[in-house]
């Protein structure tokens, strides 16, 4: 069985849905755009602000899915030097990585 995130339909959705990111970015550079030129010169003001940080997430965002699409999906072995476990004399809710005490912070008396 093919996994999910390599089957044709996915591959091609993913990358419709990044055209539609950009293609809503193409619409917030435009309002952006429209909205910093109305007016005379003057300092940017917050929203203006908001709207550059959602223009370039949008472009992030919609670059990484048209250019990787389902990969982004593609499960990742993690190296066992990585995984969480529970060191001697830990606390279940308290999990180190692996050695002795790695990852406990040091008790201040």
């Amino acid at each position: 069985m093919v996994p999910w995130h390599e089957t044709l339909a996915v591959r091609i959705g993913m990358r419709l849905v990044g055209l539609g990111i950009l293609s809503m970015a193409a619409a917030t550079g435009r309002a952006l755009y429209a909205k910093v030129h109305a007016h005379p010169p003057a300092q940017a003001t917050l929203p203006e602000l908001g709207l550059c940080a959602v223009l370039v997430v949008l472009l992030l965002v919609g670059a990484v899915m048209v250019s990787l699409g389902a990969v982004l999906c593609r499960s990742v072995p993690v190296p066992g030097r990585w995984s969480v476990t529970l060191g001697e004399g830990a606390q279940p809710d308290a999990p180190t990585v692996h050695g002795k005490g790695a990852g406990v912070p040091p008790k201040i008396s």
